[in-house]
């Protein structure tokens, strides 16, 4: 049976009998609760005006509620078990509630439970191996913590689900309890809690509920929202992207995968290769990946034959250099050489010029974290032999001087055709393919190793989208930006006048 509707405050923090917050001391948080007459942080936040609560649901406005807490659990979990929950696409809200146990207590609970099985185990005379499993547990887990290997927490998982009616909240209860079977987890509803439930799966940081179940630190570790068996990462480096499904139908839904980090001076040798069809997106991703590289601190300097990338230099505080040959400033991180006003024929040699700069920077000045960026390596793999040379010199020699190399080309083709460009796919330790061509996606899988399914991936990838390959590692990934990045690093003309309307 429904109970009354409760009202809430209006945003102006009165009540309908016109007396303020601190006038009545017996309102807490939401109306709910004591009080101590303080204004709380939440004070004035935007609130629905009234809330229906009934023993299983609550409706806030014209949404229906219903929260759903984790009492059942399996006896082992791997890294990234909880994914599939996590990446749920329906309308759910999960909160995950982590609350160290100090280790004095930790053992004195562990202490109790021992002597329970062993009790119980001296009492029945009988094997009994469901008792016998947990006691091995508990004295595997209590000399971890005596050894300092390990810790105890107590973990709380909740799940609240949203729908207009309750018949459709219903069905979404039933499709997430499907999927927590699967998982072995026992979802059952805050019944005459709905309220408390609601509240604990906002973004107020308090566990009104307290189903809590004890984890080490490894259990606890894997069920971290972002851990995964199979995310390459390294724990310096930048972001990268979000992991998502190499399937046709999951990969253009963009995918809410594990963020991806991969620090380039980690790896035997500090270069990358960015290759993809034209529109794909390979100068967007480039861009963002320098901004973060020099946020972090990396001096970079980049090649420009486009004026690409002089918002983002500009942005970072950086020198921008029409003069191929004018040397940076030696205090100048960011140094990109803006050729796009060049002329078109000596744009070749404007080039190789600049990159000569660059080099002399590279070569004889102090050894610091380095990148160079080359955007449209084309014009120097085939028709400028000069600068061929000297992107050879950057592959072969910059690893002594702590630089990396990136270099950004759409044409296989190109790379293939010369002895430098096999040199650029042999000594670059990350490549990174975003969506190719039919025409193209045979070289590419020859040359890269792809299976018959990376293939696929590559060929129907949406803009952003591709393959990264680290190592022997590799991982599907979604190229994603801050509304700022996304500011600084849009190229396509339509595009930028959007985001600079928003």
């Amino acid at each position: 049976m429904r109970s009354p509707r409760r009202r809430l405050k209006g945003r102006s923090g009165r009540s309908d009998t016109g007396r303020s917050d601190q006038e009545q001391p017996g309102k807490g948080l939401f109306g709910i609760g004591k009080s101590t007459g303080v204004r709380t942080p939440i004070d004035g936040f935007p609130a629905p005006e009234a809330l229906e609560i009934t023993p299983r649901a609550v409706k806030a406005g014209d949404t229906w509620f219903r929260t759903l807490a984790i009492v059942g659990w399996p006896r082992e979990v791997s890294a990234g078990w909880l994914q599939p929950l996590l990446s749920w696409r329906g309308a759910a809200d999960i909160a995950l509630y982590f609350e160290p146990v100090a280790n004095d207590t930790a053992a004195r609970h562990l202490q109790k439970q021992r002597a329970r099985f062993s009790s119980s185990l001296s009492k029945t005379g009988i094997s009994d191996p469901m008792t016998e499993v947990a006691a091995t547990d508990a004295e595997d887990i209590a000399r971890s913590i005596a050894r300092g290997e390990s810790r105890l927490f107590r973990l709380g998982l909740y799940i609240t689900l949203r729908a207009d009616t309750l018949e459709g909240l219903d069905a979404e209860t039933y499709k997430v309890k499907v999927l927590c079977s699967s998982l072995l987890l026992d979802a059952r509803p805050t019944t005459y809690r709905a309220l408390e439930g609601w509240l604990t799966t906002l973004p107020l940081g308090a566990d009104q509920i307290k189903l809590r179940r004890t984890f080490d630190t490894k259990a606890g570790a894997d069920c971290f929202p972002f851990a995964t068996g199979e995310m390459v990462g390294h724990p310096s480096g930048i972001l990268f992207g979000r992991g998502v499904s190499r399937t046709r139908t999951e990969a253009a839904s963009g995918g809410g995968g594990s963020p991806i980090f991969v620090d380039r001076f980690a790896l035997p040798n500090h270069n990358m290769l960015i290759l993809a069809s034209s529109g794909a997106g390979k100068s967007y991703t480039a861009k963002a990946l320098t901004g973060r590289s020099a946020l972090q601190g990396d001096e970079v300097l980049i090649v420009d034959p486009d004026d690409e990338y002089v918002r983002l230099t500009e942005a970072l505080g950086g020198e921008v250099i029409r003069e191929p040959t004018q040397a940076a400033k030696e205090d100048s991180r960011v140094v990109c050489y803006a050729l796009g006003e060049t002329e078109e024929a000596r744009l070749h040699e404007a080039v190789g010029q600049a990159l000569g700069s660059v080099w002399q920077r590279v070569d004889k000045g102090p050894v610091r974290r380095r990148q160079v960026v080359v955007d449209e390596a084309y014009l120097m793999l085939r028709e400028n032999p000069e600068a061929s040379y000297l992107l050879w010199a950057l592959i072969k020699r910059s690893r002594k001087r702590l630089c990396g190399l990136t270099i950004i080309t759409q044409d296989l083709a190109d790379v293939l055709s010369t002895t430098l460009g096999e040199s650029i796919i042999n000594n670059a330790s990350i490549h990174l393919l975003l969506r190719q061509t039919e025409k193209a996606i045979d070289g590419i899988g020859s040359a890269f190793g792809l299976s018959e399914g990376e293939r696929n991936f590559l060929v129907a990838a949406p803009q952003g989208q591709g393959l990264l390959l680290v190592g022997g590692e590799r991982a599907a990934l979604k190229v994603v930006t801050s509304q700022l990045e996304h500011g600084l690093c849009v190229t396509d003309p339509a595009a930028q006048l959007v985001a600079a309307n928003r």
